[in-house]
């Protein structure tokens, strides 16, 4: 099969997962949504298809030499930090605007800049979530951008090399530990603070080495059976999940999401709903990581304007903060993100006498 192959049903489960994670977030906004609370689990088909997308876009040029690790590197930084740079800018003006006027629980100068190389290097500050609601102050999603970027490194350095045995046993002793995890704090939504960070990095290399299994064994998985195509179909009603039922979320992360993986990489779209897919792709990151900076910013922001009368118009600023982060999130992916990682790697492949990855890569 092709390496250069493009799969715009996973674009497209990229973008509606990314908008499930973003809603969920926004449900206290809208009285409540119940049958949202599992969509945490939207991460985990993340890091699915990153282990399928990741392997399919640098596999190949790892092992047999052709790209470096610190062209790896360089290449997954010019994927992850552009817009999540700019998140942080959001988060960040955020919190100086609080410190500047003096509301209450504003952080100090000196703890907002004690934080500020730990962000830069997309790692946790575990001192921050005492004022910035989360290890991550000025980007609460980058959790999971964290360790995808660092164990991206892993994967490069070490798990690349690894046959397919060894890889079932990382995904043996991650299951195993995600179950001990999920069973000790009463759900897979873990990864996201200091204490949960064990199950966490259970949860990526669970279905990091699953995605990237797959795509070794793409031609064996990848065919137009009705079965995986019901699964692809299916896969979306992780979202009404009982949150506290563990055995319900492990069936959609290691047998669901996995044939969903094979059924939307077995079928190419064409024509508007192709197009509709690749759309949805594009976007799907935006969303997810500026969605909580913005919805941090606007919220504070009625807040101050209305003092505790702010929460009698929740459902007005919930419907702001959508029009604002899908409008943002065109405007930032469009016409700053894109162009610039074009231009970064034509730069990049020329220095570094490689052949620049698909731009649309997990």
């Amino acid at each position: 099969m092709n390496n250069n192959a493009y799969y715009p049903a996973l674009d497209g489960a990229r973008g509606i997962a990314a908008i499930a994670v973003f809603i969920y977030h926004l449900s206290d906004y809208f009285g409540g949504i119940d049958w949202l609370q599992s969509s945490f689990l939207a991460v985990d088909m993340f890091f699915l298809m990153s282990g399928f997308v990741i392997a399919l876009s640098y596999e190949q040029s790892l092992l047999n030499g052709t790209r470096s690790i610190k062209s790896f590197v360089l290449a997954r930084a010019l994927r992850l930090y552009p817009l999540y740079l700019m998140a942080c800018c959001i988060g960040a003006g955020y919190f100086f605007i609080k410190y500047l006027t003096g509301a209450e629980g504003s952080p100090t100068l000196l703890q907002m800049l004690t934080a500020l190389p730990a962000a830069l290097l997309l790692a946790p500050w575990p001192s921050a979530a005492e004022w910035g609601f989360t290890p991550y102050p000025f980007a609460p999603s980058a959790w999971s951008l964290s360790l995808e970027f660092w164990y991206n490194i892993l994967y490069a350095l070490v798990a690349v090399h690894l046959r397919t045995r060894a890889l079932l046993a990382i995904s043996a002793v991650s299951s195993a530990a995600l179950l001990h995890q999920a069973s000790h704090w009463g759900s897979l939504d873990m990864g996201w603070s200091i204490a949960t960070m064990i199950g966490g990095t259970a949860r990526f290399w669970f279905s990091f080495s699953l995605g990237i299994l797959i795509f070794r064994h793409r031609a064996k998985f990848l065919k137009k059976t009705r079965i995986f195509s019901y699964f692809s179909i299916a896969c979306f009603a992780f979202v009404a999940l009982p949150r506290e039922s563990i055995a319900l979320s492990m069936f959609w992360v290691s047998i669901v999401f996995p044939l969903a993986l094979m059924g939307g990489a077995a079928y190419q779209f064409k024509g508007l709903a192709a197009v509709f897919c690749k759309h949805l792709g594009r976007l799907s990151y935006g969303i997810y990581i500026l969605h909580t900076p913005i919805i941090i910013f606007q919220t504070g922001a009625l807040k101050a304007i209305l003092g505790d009368a702010w929460e009698n118009h929740k459902a007005l600023l919930g419907f702001s903060i959508i029009l604002t982060v899908f409008f943002a999130s065109w405007l930032c992916t469009y016409y700053v993100d894109e162009p610039l990682r074009r231009h970064l790697k034509r730069r990049l492949a020329k220095t570094q006498n490689v052949a620049p990855a698909p731009l649309l890569v997990a």
